[in-house]
């Protein structure tokens, strides 16, 4: 279990505006908070995000303008892409959210793990399912070529790469079925296995990002319908 622990200000901003808020509403709590306030996102995509938790620099201000999130799994999604590497596919991402029909997928079993994305690979939890539902992974085994990926073993990933594609047998069971075995073919595979490693080394933890969504989304909410406390 890693846990990243953070002291964070913007929770005391968030907890005494919570307590201003009370002195006229002795029931409100930001616990029961609305993820689906249209008025919020209407907000950060336009742009207005001074306060807002993760959400307030230029570019990401700029970024928010052109995605338009509509929802608190776009907020997720822009907190994961705003860095290097992921950056690169900005502009794939906001194209499939505004075009469905532009969404590529290099097999039909992508579909239902990067569909949420929009056909891009945005988080390590993506890649740990990619490797389970393609290849037949187990949820440990997943972890470790995460793990590997994202340090650039080399050693570890040339082996993997194998066992991805045609799957691995140990003392005549299968333990491991691969790509192949499931009913995707080799180039694919290897072609999916390329683009995973180059994208792991910066890819972010949906978890991760999925927190700081939290406290972006409160501080949002909070800014649009009680900007005085």
């Amino acid at each position: 279990l890693k846990m990243d622990f953070l002291g964070l200000r913007t929770l005391t901003v968030i907890r005494d505006a919570e307590a201003a808020i009370q002195k006229k509403d002795p029931s409100f709590s930001i616990r029961k908070l609305d993820y689906d306030d249209a008025a919020t996102y209407k907000m950060l995509g336009q742009g207005e995000t001074e306060g807002v938790f993760q959400l307030e620099s230029g570019g990401m201000r700029s970024f928010l303008s052109n995605m338009k999130p509509q929802n608190f799994e776009d907020i997720i999604a822009a907190i994961s892409l705003y860095r290097p590497g992921p950056m690169d596919s900005i502009p794939r991402y906001i194209e499939g959210k505004n075009n469905p029909g532009a969404i590529h997928y290099l097999h039909p079993k992508l579909k239902p793990i990067l569909d949420v994305t929009y056909g891009c690979m945005v988080y390590q939890e993506q890649v740990m399912q990619i490797v389970r539902d393609l290849a037949g992974y187990s949820y440990g085994r997943s972890d470790l070529v995460r793990r590997a990926m994202a340090k650039k073993k080399h050693d570890v990933m040339a082996k993997e790469r194998e066992i991805f594609i045609h799957g691995l047998e140990e003392d005549g069971q299968i333990v491991v079925p691969g790509c192949v075995r499931n009913g995707v073919s080799a180039e694919i595979a290897s072609q999916l296995f390329d683009e995973m490693t180059a994208f792991a080394s910066y890819a972010f933890n949906k978890s991760h990002a999925a927190a700081y969504g939290v406290v972006a989304v409160r501080t949002g909410w909070l800014k649009r319908h009680y900007p005085v406390q």
